[in-house]
């Protein structure tokens, strides 16, 4: 088979770098639907507090997905994009995993990306819950970043997101920060470059971004793994589901209190 972006061929070649201004549209279209899921919700029997993640990670892909087949304008550029997807089956760098399943994927159109194929060439999304329950050091970071530095998702690709549903008292840059700026959060999860601000989305929400390496320091040097940047955007009920507050990093401490 042809082509940079499929089979052994993507896994040797350099990451196809995602335009800034697509990861926008994606922040933008999640911020989007989650109001409109916080209104649909506030309407049912329906409890961001107390769903699981993967129950509110598909009531947001069918948000999603009636916007763009019905609605793209909705959302500015959405139409460059393909039907979005969730869970879709994927293999990892190594190959040795032929069923890694990102919770979202959005895959540009064709001629938005210099790739041959779409398969690999797309903006994939982990979502994970934050409160008490789910700490983002075993849950945000060890369940979520780490499958980005070790290659399981998106390694194709240069950039990618992490979509936090929010369900305590935990600001963003801060409550990320006290673990990736951590001696042993930046030996983890290989902290390339701490948290920075990329501004907003259309909502208010903020958005940050860290660089991580990727795969083990043992790997072939003919096959390198090229530096991958997280996009961090932090979604929250209207109250809070719970008054836990997580842990600051010292420059944040007085937005968290």
């Amino acid at each position: 088979m042809r082509g940079l972006m499929t089979g052994q061929r993507a896994a040797t070649g350099k990451p196809q770098p995602i335009p800034v201004s697509l990861m926008v549209i994606v922040q933008n279209a999640l911020a989007h639907a989650w109001r409109q899921l916080l209104e649909e919700v506030a309407e049912e029997q329906f409890s961001i507090c107390g769903e699981d993640e993967d129950i509110i990670t598909e009531r947001l892909y069918m948000i999603l997905d009636d916007l763009y087949s019905n609605e793209p304008e909705t959302i500015q550029g959405f139409s460059v994009f393909q039907t979005p997807v969730r869970e879709g089956n994927l293999r990892n760098r190594a190959g040795n995993k032929l069923d890694c399943q990102p919770d979202l994927t959005f895959r540009p159109l064709r001629d938005q990306l210099e790739a041959r194929s779409s398969a690999m060439a797309a903006i994939f999304v982990e979502c994970k819950p934050i409160d008490s329950t789910h700490p983002i050091g075993s849950t945000y970071c060890k369940a979520g970043i780490s499958r980005f530095v070790r290659e399981d998702y998106a390694w194709a690709v240069d950039r990618a997101i992490m979509l936090g549903y929010v369900r305590n008292i935990c600001p963003l840059p801060g409550g990320l920060a006290y673990v990736l700026d951590s001696d042993a959060g930046q030996k983890k999860y290989r902290v390339k470059k701490g948290l920075t601000s990329l501004g907003q989305t259309n909502h208010g929400d903020e958005v940050y971004c860290s660089v991580h390496h990727r795969g083990c320091k043992s790997a072939s040097p003919h096959t390198p793994s090229l530096p991958i940047a997280l996009h961090h955007l932090w979604l929250k009920p209207e109250k809070p589901c719970e008054t836990t507050k997580c842990k600051v990093s010292a420059c944040d401490h007085d937005s968290a209190e």
